[in-house]
């Protein structure tokens, strides 16, 4: 299954519009990659517009009105790959020290001098390109327009969820993977490199993981150095999964035992289920965001009150999830915990921004608690918003797993 070209048309209409809006007689977009995961949070822009990933090399669309957009690429293997994929012929290859001179000259052969140009996904421009198009730029007027598609990303649309629920599939396919493979004594890294290898024979783009395994699950495990347990009795085995489809983010997390839990494994892992449960209990059309957080971390503090002053390892309890990992503007309603302490909670509470959650969000929810010398306990979701509340896209067992 693929987007037909006619939506990303549409896209491609709906923010010409917006530019013009404001005033923008031309969009200059950067993105990386699906190579660099979650990592980027810039993949997400030319993926929406156009359907082009670039893997591992960057990419430059050039939006305007009334006219096929411009795609910069910096390999010509990329250019022959975007010829055959997409529906508009203008694909230029550009090294990459001369993009922004490219950009430059693109603009000027479009439009006469002194004109305001958006910008998006300046975060993760290299220096250089954007040292250039600062430098060269006579008569232009650079001004960041990230908002101009985040607002289009906020509703997933039918499409989207449909390959977002594919993505939830695999993810519980790997999970499955897992519990085959875990019992044949293979180290911790040989398991992720099963459940990646599912991931890839299924159709993802990218696939990744972390699995830690010990008696006290400290922190997330990527690297084949500190990957080199064999799972065996008594100990703690945490699996988060990282994948795309068609560009569409899959992520999910679960928390298990090799034979039966100890009281701290179950208690640990009871809390963050309860946390959980809590930040659902909140994640309805017309409700405030920012109370989904806020309801796990409750839960959080009615066990440990002073948990947030503790060095303890922390995952945020959640994002937003779409076309890149931490999808834009939903995600800033979930805060790093581990840049957060007791009194920064009050602040933020009087600070915090007002977004109502709506039919068509899409989140991921991992609330999670890690105490040091005795246990941790995760468990993570995607999180899709329906007219009723919200529907768990993974649909593999949230229990604490006994293998």
């Amino acid at each position: 299954m693929k987007i037909p070209h006619s939506i990303f048309k549409e896209r491609l209409k709906n923010t010409t519009e917006k530019m013009q809006g404001r005033n923008l007689q031309s969009l200059v977009v950067y993105s990386t990659g699906s190579m660099l995961g979650n990592s980027s949070r810039t993949h997400g822009y030319i993926r929406y517009l156009c359907g082009w990933d670039g893997r591992n090399l960057p990419s430059i669309l050039i939006v305007a009105p009334e006219r096929d957009p411009i795609l910069l690429v910096t390999m010509r293997s990329a250019q022959l790959y975007a010829k055959e994929t997409l529906w508009f012929d203008d694909i230029r290859v550009i090294p990459q020290a001369k993009i922004g001179q490219e950009i430059i000259t693109v603009v000027n052969s479009l439009f006469s001098k002194n004109q305001k140009i958006g910008y998006i996904g300046r975060d993760e421009t290299p220096a250089p390109i954007y040292d250039a198009l600062r430098k060269d730029a006579e008569g232009i007027e650079l001004i960041e327009a990230n908002e101009i598609i985040d607002e289009q990303r906020i509703i997933k649309d039918t499409i989207q969820i449909v390959f977002h629920q594919r993505a939830a599939e695999i993810c519980d396919t790997m999970f499955e993977t897992l519990t085959r493979e875990i019992g044949k004594g293979k180290k911790a890294y040989q398991l992720q490199a099963d459940l990646e290898y599912t991931a890839k024979y299924e159709g993802c783009e990218h696939a990744s993981t972390f699995l830690s395994v010990g008696p006290v699950v400290d922190r997330p495990r990527y690297a084949r150095r500190e990957c080199n347990r064999v799972p065996q009795k008594g100990d703690q085995v945490l699996i988060a999964l990282f994948i795309t489809y068609e560009g569409h983010w899959g992520h999910a997390i679960r928390t298990g035992t090799i034979g039966g839990p100890n009281k701290d494994q179950l208690r640990v892992f009871n809390i963050a289920l309860e946390m959980e449960e809590a930040a659902l209990s909140r994640m309805k059309p017309g409700l405030d965001l920012n109370e989904v957080w806020r309801a796990s971390d409750n839960v959080l503090r009615k066990y440990y009150p002073h948990a947030r002053d503790h060095d303890w390892y922390w995952l945020k309890t959640g994002h937003s999830l779409g076309l890149d990992y931490n999808d834009p503007i939903l995600s800033d309603a979930f805060p790093n915990p581990y840049l957060l302490r007791n009194n920064d909670i009050e602040k933020r509470e009087k600070n915090k921004s007002s977004i109502t959650i709506q039919d068509g969000m899409l989140f991921e929810l991992h609330p999670n608690l890690f105490i040091p010398n005795e246990a941790a306990g995760v468990i993570g979701d995607m999180v899709l918003v329906n007219e009723e509340g919200f529907e768990i896209l993974n649909k593999f067992p949230r229990q604490l797993i006994i293998w």
